[in-house]
């Protein structure tokens, strides 16, 4: 590498390049990680750095960063400190390097640069455009926004711009202007946890960015959205699959309902985690009394579900339990029929804002009315956790919404609703019993009574996630017991319920696939019970359990001995955990090319004598453990609760429709999808990435592990 005083490199001729070492492959070799090793201040000030005084190597780096396709400030904390101006300089001095370097121009080595891109434009485009398809600004705090507009202008074929928790980013006056963006390729924008964007700046970012191609909107934590700047943005995204709107507490039935109509053929994931103004009864109960009419008549098997498999029996407790539930909400609304006119009224606004974008999208209006024209007819995700007040009763809401998808839902989360009913539940498991993975009804107060809850889980005997926390149901020695019917359950928590030690042990000789079992406020189990279904069910390899204040009369020294593959034990890693999650750490941190901290690095070296095969042997043992985690799921080093000690490379696959909500690790995107459609989300861990949609969901994503 040249010395940083040699000052009059300026003069040399372009052959003498070749007497210096090829700093683009080496940072291409290396990945962008090699920015930790160097002052990165110096990069946002330019020339001033001694590092980047010789021209050779300034222009390297920047002509590194012009040819990056992930561009991330978010993984460094002094980048996370950049403001508006240090990141105009950023990119201003991208694309004067660039375009010095450009075939059009000739190469002029000097080491202050003047260019002015305008000079230069086509139709406002820039000769010399970043590739960056990956734009990261999450947690750069001090952003206002206009920053991140110079760098879109710079970027047409941006792909992902993530800004989430950029407290300060405020898109009212930096994105004004419809359309001076040429972002054509932009599917995926993440503004969760800009609390500054109001309704007016959200439908400037969305028309500015030209959002007609925008997959995934996460606007998560913005308080500020309403129905206009809902409306506002689903005339734009033609083709929207997820949206996250949890905490718009503004956000109404109407906001919600137009957008599942618009978007009925594409949504697939859906957020209204609490939306405290969301009234669901409003927006369904047309679609319940048309639900209840086609059920309570002779010719109810247009009631079912189109992909509903089952024979004569589960069809009569199928039928019985959409009676039970529509009529019980019927009952618990004292005005049934205001409500039932507003619905109607919601529903002909929806018809006719759809054919006004209709025709301003130049789709033909009568093709897409002749179409299935149902409220949520593709979604796979829903998220109506805390949704709406506590006044509001929800008996129905959640059968209905089951109808008119037709069985496509995969994941369902209930959490804090007490006003579903158990019938809701049943409705839900036989219409998606295929497709049906993942379920979070804690809280839920009203539960199938011993011969009820038969039917109840048989319906989601395909479901690998359960939570009932929180659920009062078995009481009784046999009540629960029903649950021997979900074979396939990966993760199971049962946290402060009345669950009997008979059934749980029932239910654990049976599970033969379960990894996460969570009992903790359970008074009526013990310890002992608990290690006696290892001995029964061989298979059983829990890496998390949870039974903290249960009856210990087995330590947990024994739990530890009984399930030797356990990583978590009452939330605290165990000795195999710790080796683990460091293997996971060291691995990634040399795929990445990472350092380590300095705390690790400062330890002292010191031994005692005597102990040289013991750390020979350690040695070994890390060695192979690295080797067994870089090979294996990643989910056999991390356990399933995560956190930031957990980060590593998240991947999607579109063969198998993994993209929303959940991700696959870098072994199993190589080995169980070997030869699919695979796409990189990027690195992260589950409370960054996605807060109510957790990114990391592998139990229903790998192959069983006892398979492997």
């Amino acid at each position: 590498m040249p010395s940083s005083s040699s000052n009059n490199d300026d003069d040399d001729d372009d052959d003498d390049d070749d007497d210096y070492p090829n700093l683009n492959h080496i940072i291409s070799s290396i990945g962008m990680h090699i920015f930790t090793y160097l002052p990165l201040g110096s990069i946002l000030n330019g020339n001033a750095s001694p590092l980047l005084v010789n021209t050779i190597f300034h222009d390297a780096i920047y002509q590194s960063l012009g040819q990056t396709s992930n561009l991330s400030l978010s993984q460094c904390a002094h980048l996370r400190k950049i403001n508006d101006d240090a990141l105009i300089n950023l990119i201003t001095n991208i694309v004067e390097v660039s375009e010095a370097y450009h075939p059009g121009y000739t190469r002029q080595v000097q080491r202050r640069r003047r260019y002015d891109c305008s000079n230069t434009s086509n139709n406002g485009v820039c000769p010399c455009p970043i590739k960056v398809t990956h734009l990261d600004v999450s947690r750069c705090r001090m952003l206002k926004g206009e920053g991140i507009h110079y760098c879109l202008k710079h970027m047409p074929g941006v792909e992902r711009v993530i800004c989430s928790a950029t407290l300060k980013f405020d898109a009212t006056n930096h994105f004004a202007t419809c359309g001076d963006l040429h972002t054509s390729k932009l599917e995926y924008l993440d503004v969760s946890g800009c609390v500054r964007l109001d309704n007016i700046g959200i439908k400037r970012l969305v028309t500015t960015v030209q959002g007609k191609h925008i997959r995934h909107l996460d606007f998560s934590g913005c308080s500020n959205l309403i129905d206009d700047s809902v409306a506002g943005t689903v005339a734009f995204c033609q083709g929207l699959e997820c949206l996250n709107v949890a905490g718009a507490v503004d956000l109404t039935a109407f906001g919600v309902g137009l957008i599942a109509y618009v978007c009925r053929s594409t949504l697939r994931c859906l957020s209204l985690r609490e939306c405290k103004s969301v009234n669901l009864p409003k927006l369904l109960m047309s679609a319940s009394d048309e639900l209840i009419d086609l059920a309570g008549s002779e010719d109810d098997h247009r009631a079912l579900p189109p992909n509903f498999k089952g024979d004569t029996n589960d069809r009569s407790l199928y039928i019985a339990a959409l009676c039970s539930v529509l009529v019980q909400m019927m009952r618990v609304h004292d005005n049934v029929g205001e409500i039932l006119h507003m619905s109607q009224r919601y529903m002909a606004s929806f018809k006719k804002l759809d054919d006004k974008w209709s025709t301003i999208w130049g789709l033909n209006v009568l093709e897409r009315r002749n179409k299935d024209d149902r409220l949520f007819g593709n979604l796979e995700v829903l998220d109506i956790g805390h949704v709406g007040n506590s006044n509001i009763r929800l008996e129905g809401c959640i059968a209905t919404i089951a109808w008119l998808n037709g069985g496509k839902l995969k994941q369902v989360d209930l959490e804090g609703l007490e006003n579903v009913s158990h019938f809701d539940v049943s409705v839900l498991g036989s219409t998606s019993r295929n497709n049906f993975k993942r379920l979070n009804a804690s809280s839920i107060t009203d539960l199938p009574s011993e011969h009820s809850s038969c039917f109840f889980f048989h319906a989601m005997k395909n479901i690998s996630e359960l939570d009932l926390s929180g659920c009062k149901h078995w009481q009784g020695n046999s009540k629960g017991v029903a649950l021997v019917f979900l074979t396939n359950l990966r993760s199971l928590k049962l946290d402060n319920t009345d669950i009997k030690e008979a059934v749980l042990v029932t239910v654990l000789t049976k599970c033969k696939k379960l990894l996460n079992l969570s009992v903790s406020g359970c008074r009526d189990l013990t310890s002992s019970k608990i290690c006696a279904a290892k001995l029964v069910n061989r298979d059983l390899r829990l890496l998390e359990l949870d039974c903290r204040y249960i009856n210990l009369d087995a330590s947990l020294w024994k739990i530890q001995k009984v399930y030797p593959s356990l990583l978590r034990l009452n939330a605290r890693c165990t000795e195999k955990g710790r080796r683990m999650l460091k293997a996971h750490q060291t691995s990634y941190s040399w795929r990445v090319g990472a350092r380590e901290s300095r705390n690790k690095s400062c330890k002292s070296k010191k031994r005692k004598r005597g102990n040289n095969n013991s750390a020979s042997s350690s040695n070994d043992e890390s060695k192979e453990v690295v080797s067994f985690s870089s090979n294996r799921c990643s989910i056999l080093s991390t356990g399933v609760s995560y956190s930031k000690s957990c980060e590593q490379e998240m991947f999607g696959c579109k063969t198998c429709g993994i993209g929303f909500g959940n991700f696959v690790c870098l072994a199993c995107s190589k080995k169980c999808h070997e030869g699919h459609e695979v796409f990189a989300w990027g690195m992260g861990w589950d409370a960054v990435i996605v807060v109510f949609f957790p990114i990391v969901n592998a139990l229903n994503l790998t192959k069983s592990h006892g398979e492997e």
